[in-house]
């Protein structure tokens, strides 16, 4: 490097002309119309690439263009295949490109690709069953979510055997954190299923879209296998307030107040289910209402 920083310069600036170089292209991949169709990205290509004896640089360019879009909407379609049956081809693709425009990829991963296709949707009112759509996408991204979450062990029943029968009511419950809550206003758990079935050839008959009908479901994982345990409101509504750390008695309160007519459901069957959410893995561990207070660092 010279010593009146000529050097730093010529860095700075091949640095800047590289950003904008990357930036150009990145603009240019995300275009839906063939890049040779366009005669200023043609010129430009040319200024910028130098392609072979067999492609022109703006036609080497174009591959690049059309793997983006192979690539990403590929992956999509394998992480929303119910989405995509219910949309058929031609709307699933404009769906899939307004998305790609409007959220670019934001890392290498393709895990992440999906994350705000709900919210995409709910700004897309030329979908037809709009509502139906995006409660199949947060579905779908639910199980993509819970798909690679860390598993932690069961509560074991001597640590649940060891809270005295006084304390429940100030228990906190500690839930597997990679549960999936997942509220919808369609039955879309069991159209995933048909729709798969209809894709495989198992279906016999033709499908239909459901009509709305409510349903609260938690997703789980077991090993490297994933389920889904279908709740009544009130126990879904329990079971999130348990997991933001309510204590147990608080948290069946406030869903009677919040849901008075399932108050008594509550009561007579907090047991019940507290036994079905403990066999499945949901409860990782219980603390005493006791325990905040031994865990306080006393200061003298």
């Amino acid at each position: 490097m010279s010593a009146d920083g000529t050097g730093a310069d010529s860095l700075r600036t091949e640095t800047q002309e590289l950003n904008e170089l990357q930036r150009w292209m990145a603009l240019r991949l995300r275009e839906l119309r063939g890049l040779p169709k366009s005669p200023e990205t043609s010129a430009l290509a040319a200024e910028r690439f130098t392609g072979n004896d067999r492609l022109s640089p703006v036609e080497q360019l174009e591959v690049y263009r059309q793997q983006f879009w192979l690539r990403h909407t590929s992956a999509l379609l394998e992480d929303f295949p119910g989405l995509s049956g219910i949309l058929g081809q031609a709307d699933w693709e404009r769906l899939t490109e307004t998305y790609l425009q409007a959220y670019p990829p934001k890392g290498f991963t393709l895990r992440d690709l999906g994350a705000d296709l709900p919210a995409h949707i709910t700004t897309c009112d030329w979908l037809d069953k709009q509502e139906l759509c995006e409660d199949m996408a947060r579905l779908e991204w639910a199980y993509v979510e819970l798909f690679d979450s860390a598993l932690a062990p069961p509560v074991s029943p001597e640590k649940i055997a060891s809270i005295p029968e006084d304390a429940w009511n100030g228990a906190r419950l500690a839930l597997q954190p990679n549960l999936q809550f997942v509220s919808s206003r369609y039955p879309v758990a069991e159209l995933r299923l048909a729709l798969r079935r209809a894709r495989d050839g198992a279906a016999t008959a033709p499908l239909a879209l459901p009509e709305q009908a409510p349903e609260w479901l938690v997703l789980y994982r077991k090993g490297n296998d994933m389920y889904r345990e279908e709740l009544s409101q009130a126990g879904f509504s329990l079971l999130r307030k348990l997991r933001d750390g309510v204590p147990l008695l608080a948290a069946c309160e406030a869903v009677g107040a919040a849901l008075p007519e399932a108050a008594s459901e509550v009561g007579t069957q907090i047991g019940p289910w507290f036994q079905r959410w403990a066999s499945l893995g949901f409860v990782v561990d219980v603390s005493p209402p006791d325990a905040d207070k031994r865990n306080v660092t006393r200061t003298p």
